[in-house]
């Protein structure tokens, strides 16, 4: 069982059904999968604008965008003008940790919904909201691996799509509008779902299947609605 939750935040991720077991009535300890994820994350995109070649990720963005969003040359230079390090810099760091902040919180919104329909329960909302930090643990582990490749990247010649390794984006051209959409599904998502269910399946004593119908079910209707849009767009 986990002593702390230090401890707890490692123990998800090798014993989630323990974990969630243990941390059920100590909803107190949510703040240190909150400061991990959060300064994971910040820290992440601190250390890659410190190596990048930003030049040349501003032609490789700016290109992608060109052909994806049919801009003219006039477009394209003023979104240059606005592109400066400093301005990528602190929008990208406020954008990362501002919006895992604002999706953990429309989850626990849902989580506190959707399980009073599933299975009767007092669970409230700052209880789910401290559970969305816990599934989002993964996340940490995202930004090491991210933060390798960072490290191996050639004279920092490496993209914000290159952070992300282990997604779906190898599917789709750069160019393809289908490339955000691939690009946003990765072996990290999954894990956070199985989380998820564990953690609901503890919490709640609900089904496996159930449980992991309540977890997948955001992800299908964000997915399922991006997919309509480019397909209807294109």
């Amino acid at each position: 069982m986990s002593s702390n939750p230090l401890q707890a935040c490692l123990d998800i991720l090798t014993s989630p059904r323990d974990t969630f077991d243990a941390i059920k009535d100590k909803k107190g300890w949510s703040w240190a999968p909150f400061g991990l994820v959060v300064v994971s994350t910040i820290a992440l995109f601190l250390y890659y604008f410190s190596v990048v070649d930003f030049e040349w990720m501003l032609d490789q963005m700016l290109e992608q965008m060109a052909v994806q969003n049919e801009m003219s040359a006039e477009q394209l230079q003023a979104t240059q003008e606005f592109m400066t390090k400093t301005s990528m810099t602190w929008s990208t760091l406020l954008g990362g940790a501002i919006g895992i902040i604002v999706i953990n919180a429309f989850m626990a919104v849902y989580l506190n919904l959707i399980t009073k329909v599933y299975s009767p329960n007092e669970m409230t909302f700052t209880a789910w909201y401290g559970f969305s930090w816990w599934t989002s643990m993964p996340f940490v582990i995202s930004s090491l691996l991210a933060a390798l490749v960072i490290m191996f990247s050639s004279a920092g010649m490496v993209s914000l799509d290159d952070l992300s390794p282990t997604s779906l984006g190898f599917l789709a051209d750069r160019s393809s509008p289908w490339f955000g959409f691939f690009g946003g599904i990765n072996l990290f998502s999954f894990w956070s779902i199985a989380l998820g269910t564990i953690g609901l399946s503890s919490w709640l004593g609900l089904a496996a299947k159930k449980a992991f119908i309540i977890a997948v079910a955001p992800s299908l209707v964000i997915y399922g609605c991006w997919a309509l849009y480019i397909g209807f767009s294109g």
